[in-house]
């Protein structure tokens, strides 16, 4: 399937290319609709163009927007990544050098959504009466109000910069922003032009398709708090009450943060990569078919069994409160997936199925990591106690040079929205709602696939529950800072960081989080000739008990408490050459 549609792209981006060199003669600063949407092949040609102006790693910004939350820790404790330092710290200003890239790389899929749009609305009646033109419109309507919505919420108190269409003189370019209130109006109409005309589903996957819209239009409403409206969208996505969208919760494991996973049953929308296509490309050549994202978070080194390079440079590592939470899942001792070789006679193992997809510890001696177990492949020293698996090839190879030669060129998906992710939000709704017995259920159709131990007092089925009896507080605690960031962590665009604002508590989250210590242990394993081995200092634990203790997130507590975080200002290419917009 990734071959399949990675060749057509490949194949519409050279045409989309030649036409565009054979357009600019005439105006270097737009592609004009005059003679090229003549039929609706051509038109699919710039469509495809907006799927691969997505392939930018900036548009969903994975990295900084992971590192602008309490996920994540730019590198060894004590020797902060310099690239990361204002996002980990909370310290973005209108001249942080990433910042405008974020901003640019939104836009030129809204320039190329609008090429799109413009050029099928220049067809005749007889093609616009085709089935192809109302999904080619849907799409690329679609990609505009999403990327309307990606900047509303992250830049400027939402007052951002509205393009309907492509910019034809200096005057078009140099647009004032519109109010908050215009931005939503603006991006619901697309995405709700998109719901009501694309198909429940493609066939080819990586399209986006009316699922998609209505999960953006759902998530949308809930960040308003308008919850009946959300409820509406999320239920119709999880019981295909307007299609059949296809999505099902994965409940094959395999399939859930490997190289198996890209379009599995609960994938709604993912950005598609791969690492056979145009690997002549630089590594941050932002038109390639692969990320860095392996490269990223992949652990520095040596594969002390392969006894070869990792590949990988250990500056995106997920934080030490994450890790600590993810090592500590309480598990259902009734599922026999949480024992060693699956015999409930026998031990647990020391970590959840969830955890174990998610990260790699090293008391995870269960798992494959890059050939062997965590433990023995890595030490897990000076600080680096933890490493995030979901965007690296552990799975498959023993270094990421294996891949394509570098750790810079991953073929790994990057996913932005799940079907759990429905799930959770739908849960809030109906949590801000008052039915917290229908939130618990959704809630527990995730722990149960990941073999967690459930929520609430038991039902009488054959799984361990915490006993607890939930309301509307508890329940929406264990969301915000459980459910959501160990489900969700290192997905999505910004949705942690939206999250934390918009329920109000991120001031507050690191404060908390800068005064909690946290320290190391030594840890005995296994090694692969049977004997045991220590490795040092490597072992998370709470408090100062151990070695090295340390507290995370000061700064951010800082910049929330002055309260400059909450959004991007504008990114200082915008306010110097744009006089209608300003600071």
């Amino acid at each position: 399937m990734k071959r399949y549609i990675f060749t057509c792209l490949a194949f519409f981006l050279l045409i989309t290319e030649s036409c565009e060199s054979e357009l600019e003669l005439n105006n270097p600063n737009f592609i004009t609709s005059d003679g090229f949407f003549s039929d609706l092949n051509a038109s699919e040609s710039v469509l495809t163009s907006v799927y691969a102006a997505m392939l930018n790693e900036f548009v969903i910004g994975v990295e900084y927007e992971t590192l602008r939350t309490d996920l994540a820790y730019p590198g060894a404790r004590g020797n902060i990544f310099g690239l990361y330092t204002e996002w980990h710290q909370q310290n973005v200003t209108e001249n942080t050098g990433r910042l405008s890239r974020l901003w640019d790389a939104k836009y030129r899929v809204i320039w190329r959504a609008n090429q799109v749009i413009e050029g099928l609305n220049s067809m005749s009646d007889d093609l616009k009466a085709n089935d192809r033109w109302t999904e080619q419109m849907g799409q690329a309507r679609l990609f505009r109000g999403l990327m309307h919505f990606y900047l509303h919420a992250v830049f400027n108190e939402g007052k951002i910069i509205i393009f309907d269409n492509v910019p034809k003189t200096e005057a078009d370019f140099s647009k004032a922003v519109s109010s908050s209130d215009e931005v939503k109006a603006f991006f619901r109409a697309d995405l709700e032009y998109a719901y009501q005309n694309l198909p429940a589903q493609f066939e080819q996957k990586s399209r986006v398709d009316a699922g998609f819209a209505a999960t953006i239009l759902g998530t949308s409403y809930l960040y308003d708090s308008d919850y009946d409206t959300a409820i509406t969208f999320f239920r119709d996505v999880i019981n295909n009450e307007n299609g059949d969208y296809g999505y099902s919760l994965e409940q094959d494991l395999t399939k859930l943060f490997t190289n198996e996973s890209d379009f599995n049953s609960e994938s709604i929308f993912e950005i598609n990569y791969a690492d056979q296509f145009q690997l002549e490309d630089g590594s941050f050549d932002e038109d390639s078919f692969f990320n860095r994202l392996a490269r990223f978070s992949g652990p520095p080194g040596r594969n002390l069994v392969a006894r070869r390079p990792f590949g990988g440079q250990g500056v995106l590592l997920p934080s030490a409160w994450l890790t600590y939470e993810y090592s500590n899942e309480p598990m259902d001792t009734q599922d026999s997936r949480n024992y060693v070789d699956n015999d409930v006679t026998g031990n647990l193992k020391n970590i959840s199925l969830r955890a174990a997809q998610s990260i790699a510890v090293v008391n995870d001696e269960s798992s494959n990591y890059y050939g062997s177990t965590a433990p023995q492949v890595y030490a897990f020293a000076r600080t680096r106690f933890s490493h995030y698996k979901k965007y690296t090839n552990h799975d498959i190879v023993v270094s990421e040079f294996d891949v394509a030669g570098t750790g810079f060129k991953s073929g790994r998906n990057v996913v932005v929205n799940r079907l759990s992710g429905v799930y959770l939000m739908y849960a809030e709704c109906l949590v801000k709602t008052g039915n917290v017995a229908d939130a618990l259920v959704y809630v527990n159709d995730i722990r149960k696939r990941w073999g967690l131990q459930l929520l609430g007092v038991s039902d009488g089925s054959t799984h361990d529950f915490d006993g607890i009896t939930y309301d509307e507080t508890s329940l929406m605690d264990h969301l915000m800072y459980k459910e959501y960031p160990m489900e969700l962590s290192f997905e999505g665009h910004a949705n942690r960081f939206i999250n934390l604002r918009r329920w109000g508590v991120a001031a507050q989250r690191y404060s908390d989080l800068s005064s909690e210590t946290f320290s190391l242990t030594n840890y005995r394993y296994m090694r692969p000739n049977g004997s045991l081995a220590n490795r040092r200092n490597s072992l998370l634990v709470k408090g100062n008990s151990g070695t090295s203790p340390f507290t995370e997130y000061t700064e951010a507590a800082a910049a929330w408490a002055s309260g400059n975080a909450a959004y991007y200002p504008l990114p200082l290419s915008e306010v110097l050459y744009n006089p209608n917009v300003s600071n």
